[in-house]
């Protein structure tokens, strides 16, 4: 039954970006420079930690190196907005709201994914 599921899963592979899952984002104590910290939830609730990558600003593609037990990745920018698009292949796709980063701040950003569903359409 599993080697039918995952031929179903690659037959079927082709879908179309959809959005959905949470990006939830907080502000946490001054530090010397401007930080975002970001921490990926997976479906199940633990943490996000490979094959996963995002865009910033529409162009710039990062794939995080990003902590195997925390799930966390931590990155040092200029202050300004900033919007984000995170991917993972077989969850929906989180964009971000505009992130406006003031100097000397460290933002946390939440990223939980959802899993889609492959193939077909929804039993109702």
């Amino acid at each position: 039954m599993q080697k039918f599921f995952f031929l179903f899963l690659f037959i079927n592979g082709i879908t179309f970006s959809q959005t959905h899952g949470t990006c939830k984002i907080t502000k946490t104590s001054p530090d010397t420079k401007t930080k975002i910290t970001f921490r990926f939830v997976s479906p199940s609730g633990k943490p996000a930690t490979s094959h996963l990558a995002f865009k910033m600003n529409g162009d710039t593609i990062i794939q995080p190196k990003i902590d195997k037990k925390t799930g966390l990745f931590i990155m040092t920018v200029a202050p300004g907005s900033y919007s984000f698009n995170f991917y993972v292949k077989f969850w929906y796709d989180v964009d971000s709201a505009p992130i406006v980063l003031k100097p000397k701040t460290n933002t946390m950003v939440v990223v939980k994914f959802e899993a889609k569903e492959i193939g077909g359409e929804a039993i109702k």
